[in-house]
């Protein structure tokens, strides 16, 4: 009775307030997890799969993005909006930090230094409008660190949903084509290899052989022939190949902490986990590899956060205010 009512005491009286857990299989939840006109999405850049901090210590972006669905056509049309709320250090606070360190930083020892001025922030908003129309067959997506500020018009590519034909020749055949619109995309396009270019790929030859896909992981299948001779051609580079196994990836639906299922697939430039739901296939977390950015000079802050950056949805929220 003690430690029944000293745990209520510490998880109920101190204020502690549990998140509450769905009880709907990975299927069911994924199943359920539609869009509509008002929902939202929140979108947070990872660095080497990992947000938050981490990623402002690599000097990228942490702040999340917050995607609003303003119309929304399953496997039509998507027009949404965006905003990034940053709070900036105000210039009379940098001013006023300054002007102590002019003063204090050399003082000599003994000497009582008062304590340094606490700095003061204001919110500033990035914000931006984007348009698809093309969600049943697009074969280029567009990952949200490359979307526009302010009106960024109708893109000819699926944005971060998996187009519905190469979602269904994924899910049915475990293999489709995709681009990601950076360096893969400029690297499918060369008709005639420079002698730049091949200097380029036997250099990352040996790299990128560990991230091309090979249907025989976890499946004791045969081997594709998926060798580093091959591995450099076009095809092989962009192709997606999903694992035969679903995935689970758990974030908060409408305050819910929910695990959904997933296809998980990746090819030379990324990996991908996707909702398994035909109706909205979204793309929940994308990692890079440094081949989708032609990025090998991993040993300083911005090589890694261009080779190895990515996002991941945290909350959607599903429910919309009347």
């Amino acid at each position: 009775m003690f430690v029944t009512g000293f745990l209520a005491f510490v998880f109920i009286g101190s204020g502690c307030v549990t998140t509450p857990v769905s009880i709907m299989s990975p299927e069911e939840a994924a199943n359920s997890l539609t869009l509509a006109n008002g929902s939202h999405v929140m979108v947070r850049p990872t660095v080497l799969g990992v947000g938050g901090t981490l990623v402002g210590w690599f000097g990228g972006e942490e702040e999340v993005r917050d995607v609003m669905i303003v119309e929304w056509v399953s496997g039509e049309r998507v027009a949404l909006s965006w905003t990034i709320a940053t709070d900036v250090e105000t210039e009379a606070s940098k001013q006023e930090k300054a002007e102590y360190d002019a003063l204090y930083a050399q003082s000599p020892v003994g000497l009582e230094i008062p304590e340094p001025p606490e700095p003061t922030y204001e919110q500033e908003i990035v914000e931006g409008t984007l348009s698809s129309h093309v969600l049943a067959s697009a074969d280029t997506l567009m990952l949200p660190s490359a979307w526009p500020i302010g009106e960024g018009g109708v893109v000819e590519s699926s944005l971060i949903w998996l187009a519905r034909n190469h979602f269904d020749e994924l899910v049915n055949t475990r293999s489709t084509t995709v681009s990601l619109g950076l360096f893969d995309e400029s690297l499918m396009k060369v008709e005639a290899v420079t002698d730049e270019v091949e200097s380029f790929m036997d250099s990352v030859s040996s790299f990128i052989t560990p991230f091309l896909p090979s249907s025989s992981e976890e499946s004791g299948e045969e081997e594709t022939g998926v060798t580093e001779e091959t591995a450099l051609e076009s095809n092989s580079l962009s192709r997606l190949e999903a694992n035969p196994k679903w995935g689970d990836y758990t974030l908060l639906v409408d305050g819910v902490k929910t695990t959904v299922q997933v296809v998980e697939a990746k090819n030379a430039f990324a990996s991908y986990k996707i909702l398994a739901n035909p109706e909205n296939p979204i793309i929940l977390k994308i990692q890079l590899t440094p081949l989708s950015q032609g990025n090998l000079e991993l040993l300083s802050r911005d090589g890694i956060v261009q080779g190895f950056g990515g996002y991941e949805i945290t909350q959607i929220n599903q429910k919309t205010s009347e």
